[in-house]
């Protein structure tokens, strides 16, 4: 299994309706790239105040690196990516990719 999280940082004048409609595209993705078995976001909940600017987040899974690959590069995600890109603090620096396979442990 492949675990596909981001962290996002949106421009603080960016309406809450953009943003809704930003994760519904990425929501979307799921029928167009079928590699995608799993799609999770939502906003920074903690007290701990360690998210250093990220205010939202999201998770993918994905069956292995090759299926995470065909989502990386596929025409509908690079499409969404351009959408949601501009409304970022600072456009790809305000965003933080992580991949990772649990079973590979360290």
């Amino acid at each position: 299994m492949m675990k596909h999280i981001v962290f996002l940082q949106f421009k603080s004048d960016t309406p809450k309706t953009q943003i809704e409609h930003a994760f519904a595209l990425l929501d979307g993705l799921r029928q167009p790239i079928p590699q995608i078995k799993s799609f999770k976001f939502g906003k920074y909940d903690s007290k701990e105040g360690m998210n250093h600017g990220f205010d939202y987040g999201f998770e993918m899974e994905f069956d292995n690196a090759e299926d995470r690959d065909i989502y990386l590069y596929h025409p509908t995600h690079l499409e969404v990516a351009n959408q949601i890109i501009p409304l970022l603090e600072k456009g790809t620096d305000s965003l933080i990719a992580f991949d990772y396979d649990p079973s590979k442990g360290l």
